[in-house]
Order: structure tokens, then C-alpha cells, then sequence
């Protein structure tokens, strides 16, 4: 056994509920287990003498998030309560992880945990893509994009997302005719640095009351940057809070990744993201590797690398977008037409949004 579960162990952690500690997850900086009950595996994060309030709020928020949203639970008078029916989607596709074990703490507050079902899948970073074709790797995004849809109607934004975040699960479904939903089987993981997405329609309704103060760990992710230059929108520099669209610009860098094998540009530290929100400075390659595919799909992602998140798609556009791209053969054929629907969004009038999912 690990250290990790020595340590565990001397609070009675090897075991929680009727769940047996299995062995220690590798997730980056989260300190998480893997934990068995029969058949049933679940994932327990712990965090451990929280160095802030900060920091105890922000594991807080994660599992209250995660634990009732505004897809998973609906209002009935005096509050939310959780139901299964909110979520519009295809079951399998809910796009967080489920709570299992609820929040806890032991050791006069030294350690905190929660625990959520384990869903055996790939990570986005473990892909081979190197003989995907171009439709194949706009098929992938448009999965992802798909399930990021689904989870910012949870009245969030992500804020961190990077191919180690998100979890594919076999077999998807995505639509491709009137009679079909989209059902990507995409998990996003790690909210830590979620943020309330004060865009979303979801702001109109009435919001969820959470044990948590919200407001410490917002303000907090806002003075500070919250992910790598590359992955941050180089107008939260500009707008912080007020960011429109932050997610949007991590699938553009990530989908520019995938296609060309590169980094859409590559700072060195403020000046560069400075640069870029003002004058458009992205790499040296950046204009010759767009100008080898075809125009409508660089017209794609030139829109999600767009440095004013006003001018960003959002994520359900990012959806409609990718849809047409691969199912709509005027898209990829009328540049103009193309024009047309990316300045609206994806939508076409004449085209039955059912056809989207």
C-alpha cells in the first residue's frame, strides 16, 4: 500500500461507509483514491489542512456543484431537489461525475472528502490522433463540445478545461438526422475552478442556495490566473469575471491542436496575451496552417480563437457549428453560406434546429 493510505488509515479512511480503500489515483495535484464496495467503484477526493478558507470553499463549491445543479434537480417551491428527469439529455451522456459519498470532514476539519461513481473510460490527453483524419477530429471536438454544452446549462462555466479534464466513454452517439439527440458520453471532471455563468438563461431562474460562500472563491479566481496563458482567453486580462465565452477559447486551442499538432501561439508571459487581445499576434505558422484546410472549417476556428469573447460562439453555437461542418454539405461547399451561419450562430432558418440534438 501507498503512504498515502498509511496516512488515510490513522483516521479510519481505509474504509468509508461500506466502501474499501483500493489504491491511490493519479489526478495531477488531487490528492484521490479509488474505493470499493462489491462491484461498485468510486472515486473519493480528499483535501487535507487547507491552507485558507479559500481553499476549503473552493472543495466545497466542487462538491456542491457536482452534487445538485440546475440539470440534475428542479425548483419546487421552498428549494431544488434532486431529479433525474431535469436532465433533457440522453442519461448516458449526463456531462459531470454523480455523487456517491457527500461531504465530510474528520480530524477537527484536517481532511476534507466527498466520493462520486467511477466511470471507466479514456482521458482526452490519452488519444492517439495521429492517424485521425480531419472529419475524425472534428467529430471528436464535436463530442466534447457537445457535453460542454450539456454542462453549462448546469449554470456554470468550466474555467480549466485542458484534455486531462475530460473523460470519454465508449460508444457515443452523435445526431446526424431530425430523429436524434446528441449523446456524447463525455464526462468533465475537476470544478475546482468553476465559475457561476452569470450568460447563461440559467441566471433568470431562481439560484440554487449552497452551503458555500460562493462569493470568496469567485472573487478569488479572478484576481488570480486561473490556468496556463495558452488555456486562459486573453480577454479575462481585460474582463475577468465578465469573460463571455472562456470555454470556447479552450476547445479552439485544443481542436488547433489536434489539427496541426501546435499551440496557436506561444507566450512567454503577459506581453504576448497582451498582444494577442490587441493585435491578433498568434504564431508564425498560425495563417499558413489555417490556409491548408478547408475554408469553411478555418472560418471555424478562427472564430473560437477569437481574442474578444463577444465574437466567441458558445458552446451550444460550437455544437451547430461542427454539425454542418460534418453533415451539411452546403457548409463546406458555399463560403458564403458559411459566413452566413457562423456570424448566426450555426443556425440556418431553413434547417430544423431538431436536426442539432
Amino acid at each position: 500500500m501507498s503512504r498515502f493510505y498509511d496516512f488515510i488509515k490513522q483516521f479510519g479512511l481505509d474504509k468509508i461507509e461500506d466502501y474499501i480503500f483500493v489504491k491511490t489515483l493519479n489526478n495531477g495535484s488531487a490528492l484521490s483514491a479509488l474505493y470499493k464496495n462489491d462491484s461498485n467503484l468510486v472515486v473519493v477526493k480528499f483535501l487535507i489542512c487547507p491552507r485558507n478558507n479559500i481553499e476549503l470553499e473552493r472543495f466545497k463549491l466542487e462538491y456542491s456543484v457536482l452534487y445538485i445543479n440546475k440539470i440534475n434537480s428542479f425548483y419546487v417551491g421552498e428549494g431544488y431537489e434532486l431529479d433525474p428527469r431535469a436532465f433533457t439529455g440522453p442519461e448516458e451522456s449526463y456531462p459531470l461525475p454523480k455523487i456517491i459519498i457527500t461531504y465530510k470532514e474528520c480530524g477537527y476539519g484536517f481532511i476534507s472528502y466527498f466520493g462520486y461513481k467511477y466511470m471507466e473510460g479514456e482521458l482526452l490527453s490519452e488519444i492517439n490522433s495521429t492517424k485521425m483524419s480531419t472529419d475524425e477530429k472534428c467529430y471528436l471536438v464535436h463530442r466534447v463540445s457537445s457535453a460542454l454544452s450539456y454542462f453549462n446549462l448546469s449554470g456554470y462555466s468550466h474555467r480549466d478545461l485542458h484534455p486531462n479534464n475530460i473523460l470519454l466513454l465508449p460508444e457515443p452517439q452523435m445526431a446526424s438526422n431530425d430523429y436524434q439527440q446528441n449523446n456524447p458520453k463525455v464526462i468533465i471532471l475537476d470544478m475546482g475552478s468553476c465559475q457561476k455563468n452569470v450568460y447563461s438563461w440559467s441566471h433568470l431562474e431562481r439560484e440554487i442556495e449552497r452551503n458555500v460562500d460562493e462569493k470568496l472563491v469567485f472573487d478569488d479566481n479572478n484576481r488570480r490566473l486561473l490556468s496556463s496563458f495558452i488555456s486562459m482567453p486573453p480577454d479575462f486580462i481585460e474582463k475577468g469575471e465578465d469573460t463571455k465565452n472562456y470555454d470556447s477559447w479552450a476547445v479552439g486551442v485544443y481542436f488547433y491542436d489536434l489539427i496541426f499538432g501546435e499551440k496557436p501561439y506561444d507566450p512567454k508571459g503577459i506581453n504576448d496575451v497582451t498582444n494577442l487581445r490587441l493585435k491578433k499576434e498568434y504564431s508564425s505558422s498560425f495563417k499558413n496552417n489555417l490556409n491548408t484546410i478547408d475554408a469553411s472549417l478555418k472560418l471555424i476556428i478562427e472564430h473560437l480563437l477569437e481574442p474578444n469573447g463577444d465574437m466567441r460562439p458558445t458552446t451550444d453555437a460550437i455544437v451547430r457549428l461542427l454539425w454542418n461542418y460534418l453533415y451539411n454539405e452546403q457548409f463546406s461547399k458555399d463560403i458564403e453560406y458559411a459566413k452566413y451561419i457562423i456570424l448566426n450562430g450555426g443556425d440556418d432558418p431553413n434547417i430544423d434546429r431538431d436536426d442539432w440534438g
